[in-house]
């Protein structure tokens, strides 16, 4: 920790709280020796406190973060821009010290996949659209890792006692270093409920079926949920341990609110990322089971790629993201041909799609999020058609499952990925989630199996063990 350079900042942070006449965010970064961070959040006396986290396996990066300075909610999903816009601008009023100039603080949070107006209570003590400030974030890369303290400085404050404060705050956390990983705690699950049940799950799909014949929707989205009982032993530490074992190319991620419940997952969909001028965006859409062995992998790979159905569901996302991106970018890149993305226990039509915006300037993360959600892949085609079905037909509130769940930095940049492959847990209630793309070749029995696939991983998760 270079204390001059601690000191300097508190005073600049200081000057402007004064200047506006309100608190404004200093965070100071700096060096850790940590290979894993994930144990900085098993402490059980931070029960109350929130906790995110957040790992790219393949990639090499994690964020661990820890209590929070400020937070950003609303409960009206139709205000999410003005909470986006409040985000934004608290961003460019603070105040941030860096050993390394790549690594800044971040704002983590999610949004629902949309306003939901019917009878079920699994969200409702869940917030519809909530960010968080850390007050510690670890960030972890192939080689490196750091700390970011961040605190709020107000106008009356005096530099000596936010000095103190600040230099006690990172020594706190630092102390946290030491601790370990848990066991995987093994939970078994008492019973469950199918919402709906597979019967009405076919009927939904049966009158989707009819709708995309009569010419009125091309695509729609139907989810389905698991309502599991568990016991309290349920440890979501030792999940994400499963998790990131299983899906090194998963985004797997946990967001934990006391009093409200934890949020965890594996997604593979990004949805999007802002980094200095570009985006980058992965078409998912379009999946088939992996094989027993590596020949009959290699077969349903084929049927995969060979199958009618599995490739219009993937156009038809496909074509959408293309036709609201190419106007504002260029250098479009983007494969001919699907590629295959294979995990554990299903494989996945796969398009990454990279472009540079064609204006750079005053632009954010939050433009391109509710630019491009909800896809076809999460909805349907027409998109707004299909929302319309979905909220008549499924009986039970998506909450944060399909939403758009990531991080926004200093810069504006930021990544976010679709909350697929998810679960709520509240207590002792688990809430797991799914869905499958209907279109006009869909066959029930077969995307009820599809959901049911989809699902192993966070039950696997959940019990703690594993495929």
């Amino acid at each position: 920790m270079k204390e001059k350079s601690l000191i300097d900042g508190l005073k600049l942070a200081l000057k402007k709280s004064k200047n506006k006449n309100s608190p404004i965010a200093f965070s100071y970064t700096f060096r850790i020796e940590a290979r894993d961070i994930l144990p900085i959040l098993s402490d059980p006396s931070h029960k109350n406190l929130f906790k995110v986290y957040w790992e790219q396996p393949l990639n090499g990066i994690a964020f661990a973060g820890l209590g929070k300075i400020i937070t950003f909610e609303i409960k009206d999903y139709k205000s999410r821009l003005d909470m986006n816009r409040n985000i934004i601008k608290f961003f460019n009023n603070s105040i941030s010290i860096s050993d390394e100039n790549l690594i800044y603080p971040k704002i983590f949070g999610g949004h629902c996949f949309s306003q939901y107006n019917g009878s079920d209570q699994t969200w409702n003590n869940f917030p519809d659209s909530i960010f968080h400030f850390p007050e510690c974030l670890a960030t972890l890369t192939d080689s490196k890792s750091w700390f970011t303290i961040s605190k709020l400085i107000f106008p009356n404050d005096m530099i000596d006692i936010i000095y103190s404060t600040f230099k006690n705050l990172c020594i706190f956390y630092n102390n946290r270093l030491s601790a370990t990983l848990p066991p995987i705690s093994r939970i078994s699950i008492k019973e469950f409920i199918d919402s709906p049940s597979k019967q009405n799950y076919k009927e939904i799909i049966y009158s989707v079926l009819n709708q995309i014949k009569a010419g009125k929707i091309k695509k729609v989205i139907i989810s389905r949920s698991q309502h599991l009982k568990i016991d309290d032993k349920f440890d979501v530490i030792s999940a994400m341990q499963v998790l990131r074992d299983i899906y090194p190319r998963c985004t797997n991620y946990f967001f934990e609110y006391p009093d409200k419940g934890i949020f965890f997952g594996s997604t593979p969909e990004r949805l999007v990322s802002l980094k200095a001028g570009y985006l980058y965006v992965d078409v998912l859409a379009g999946s088939v089971a992996r094989g027993k062995n590596i020949e009959e992998d290699k077969l349903l790979e084929q049927s995969l790629i060979n199958s009618h159905k599995e490739r219009e569901e993937h156009s038809l996302v496909l074509e959408q993201v293309v036709k609201k991106l190419k106007p504002i970018t260029k250098d479009f890149k983007c494969p001919e041909f699907p590629q295959i993305m294979k995990l554990e226990n299903v494989q996945h039509l796969y398009s990454p799609i990279s472009c540079r915006l064609n204006d750079v300037k005053n632009q954010n993360i939050f433009d391109f999020l509710f630019k491009l959600h909800p896809t076809s892949a999460v909805a349907g085609r027409p998109t707004n058609n299909a929302i319309k079905i979905i909220q008549k037909k499924e009986i039970h509130d998506r909450g944060w499952y399909s939403g758009p769940i990531g991080w926004v930095d200093r810069n504006c940049d930021g990544d976010f990925f679709v909350a697929i492959r998810s679960a709520l847990v509240v207590d002792q209630d688990a809430y797991v989630f799914s869905g499958a793309g209907i279109v006009a070749e869909s066959l029930p029995d077969k995307e009820w199996e599809e959901t049911k696939l989809k699902i192993i991983p966070i039950i696997s998760a959940l019990t703690g063990k594993g495929l």
